[in-house]
């Protein structure tokens, strides 16, 4: 595994992530693995509609308020179902918790749970999960805490609990995800045309099959992650003006993408600048997110990546 940590979680920060790459044989499964720390302030800052996670808390908690009056407090080990929006959170000062950020390959074979029945909300581990899995990993947080193990070493032992809780993806169920994703990562603007021709299935097994494992119709699927990749390419650095273009290009006005980036990211173009520390920036970002390719379709050529 390789790391990548951003600045420690001191007075100065109220947070810091470090980025754990995921080891080789299970990355089509996950996003990424972290260790979220936060400093003597604490947090206060909104998800942005993220995918699912597996989370320890090692100390300190929080709470996420998921709307409609659900506030919950984190657990010592559950799983955090993915969000259709953005959510506000707090995190207690002093904290720290490992995180396995799945992605919707990941959490289809780990939790096999629709996600249109399952999304933000957190669930308990041992009410998803098989006894001997979930066994494994509520011994995790307090093994970290007697000092038997490092919390490096702890995120190590996650990624190993979890590749033995993988279960082998049906065909279908394989062939409906990957092809979303890949329809998905291909512009801001996919076609519905286009993944209803690439899928063997009639238009509305495809709307069914895609919010059992998005949450979301196709429809919405594309404004989620439209939102979610303008948004961080707008946090970037010296951003070409002619994707900037082609970002603004991909709503209906101004108005209209302020209001889908807050909607989805919990933030406004203008406190997404590239000197922002946030959440939202870090999970965005390469190192946090990979089940859709943010930087995919035509902005590679713009970026640099090809």
């Amino acid at each position: 595994m390789t790391t990548n940590p951003s600045n420690g979680a001191d007075a100065a920060e109220p947070y810091s992530f470090e980025w754990v790459e995921a080891p080789k044989d299970i990355a089509r499964y996950l996003n990424s693995l972290y260790i979220l720390r936060t400093g003597p302030q604490g947090v206060d800052d909104m998800m942005p509609a993220y995918s699912g996670q597996l989370l320890v808390t090692l100390r300190g908690g929080g709470a996420m308020h998921f709307g409609d009056g659900r506030d919950q407090r984190t657990l010592p080990a559950y799983i955090q179902c993915p969000l259709t929006e953005a959510r506000k959170f707090e995190i207690d000062a002093n904290s720290v918790m490992l995180g396995v950020s799945l992605n919707f390959r990941g959490w289809a074979a780990l939790t096999g749970l629709p996600v249109n029945e399952n999304h933000d909300d957190y669930r308990l581990v041992e009410d998803v999960l098989p006894h001997e899995i979930a066994v494994r990993i509520a011994a995790v947080g307090p093994r970290v805490n007697a000092g038997e193990i490092t919390e490096r070493q702890a995120l190590d032992e996650l990624a190993d609990i979890v590749r033995d809780g993988f279960n082998e993806l049906p065909e279908r169920q394989a062939q409906v995800i990957d092809t979303t994703l890949d329809w998905l990562s291909a512009s801001f603007k996919p076609e519905i045309e286009t993944l209803l021709d690439r899928l063997p299935y009639s238009e509305r097994q495809v709307q069914r099959l895609v919010t059992q494992f998005f949450g979301a119709p196709p429809v919405r699927l594309i404004r989620r992650y439209r939102a979610m990749r303008a948004a961080t390419l707008l946090a970037m650095p010296d951003l070409d003006p002619a994707l900037e273009a082609e970002i603004r290009d991909a709503f209906y006005d101004q108005a209209h993408m302020i209001k889908e980036i807050r909607h989805f990211t919990g933030r406004t173009p203008r406190r997404l600048m590239p000197k922002e520390h946030s959440v939202i920036k870090d999970t965005l970002a390469p190192d946090g997110y990979s089940s859709v390719d943010l930087f995919g379709g035509n902005q590679d050529q713009a970026l640099g990546k090809e």
